[in-house]
């Protein structure tokens, strides 16, 4: 865990610092990362493009099955960036394994808790202020199951203002984004394969593969942001980068010793 062996350099960002780190770590780390995303995002897609091809499906509904999703459907994900944040690339086996081991607690909190909370609507905002790292506490963590809610709320502890603003902010850009991809992909759609050129939308599939693709590659990129936003955070509270560099140090000063022995 050598701090020169991480994946980016560690220091405090702002938030448009964490989105512009998403992006460049996006890039070099494609593979990796769409492969988790996609194990962690496929099941649930199907699964909300099946509940949705009828047309009577509340939206509201819709909205809640896909709030409780996000958490499940970002953790393969979260537990891959905390393998290749140190230049570790985890294995499916030790992805699975991670799961399982955290399910209890990720059943716990991240369904029969955040479902309590989003049911009753007028307490939701809790989970952005308290709850934002409750995935990345619980899943590379590793502590006990009782004190999770309670680390997950001091990490949040005096941001939950900024961190509340952020989730609105990931919420307004996300749905541009759902709603470019789909109006934009369906024009060009139009453009390859229609005879009748034509850029004027038709709202016959407005929750069909399109809609359903973009909405959870705007989650997705989100987990990656909330990830670093974590990092972030345990570098202000904890000051994470003194503790990388003496882990260094300690490291170098072993090697010196075998190495004189």
């Amino acid at each position: 865990m050598a701090h020169d062996q991480t994946l980016v350099q560690i220091r405090e960002r702002s938030f448009l610092d964490v989105l512009d780190l998403a992006l460049v770590v996006v890039r070099r780390r494609p593979l990796a990362i769409g492969i988790a995303a996609l194990a962690g995002a496929a099941p649930f897609a199907a699964f909300n493009a099946w509940l949705t091809n009828e047309r009577a499906f509340p939206a509201g509904l819709y909205i809640l099955s896909l709030a409780l999703e996000i958490p499940w459907a970002t953790a393969p994900l979260t537990i891959v960036l905390g393998g290749l944040m140190f230049g570790e690339r985890p294995s499916a086996r030790r992805t699975l394994t991670t799961l399982v081991r955290s399910f209890p607690s990720m059943l716990l909190f991240q369904f029969f808790l955040r479902g309590i909370l989003l049911v009753t609507m007028i307490l939701s905002p809790l989970i952005p202020m308290r709850m934002a790292f409750l995935n990345e506490v619980i899943l590379l963590e590793r502590g006990r199951w009782r004190t999770a809610l309670r680390r997950g709320s001091i990490l949040c502890q005096a941001r939950g203002g900024d961190l509340f603003g952020q989730w609105l902010v990931q919420l307004f850009f996300g749905a541009l984004f759902v709603l470019a991809f789909w109006a934009g992909s369906g024009a060009l759609a139009k453009a390859l394969f229609s005879s009748e050129l034509t850029w004027e939308p038709t709202w016959t599939d407005v929750v069909g593969p399109r809609f359903h693709f973009a909405v959870w590659v705007a989650i997705e990129f989100f987990a990656i942001a909330r990830f670093f936003n974590y990092i972030d955070q345990r570098i202000r509270l904890e000051g994470w980068e003194v503790e990388l560099r003496v882990r260094a140090v300690g490291r170098a000063m072993e090697d010196a010793r075998r190495w004189g022995a």
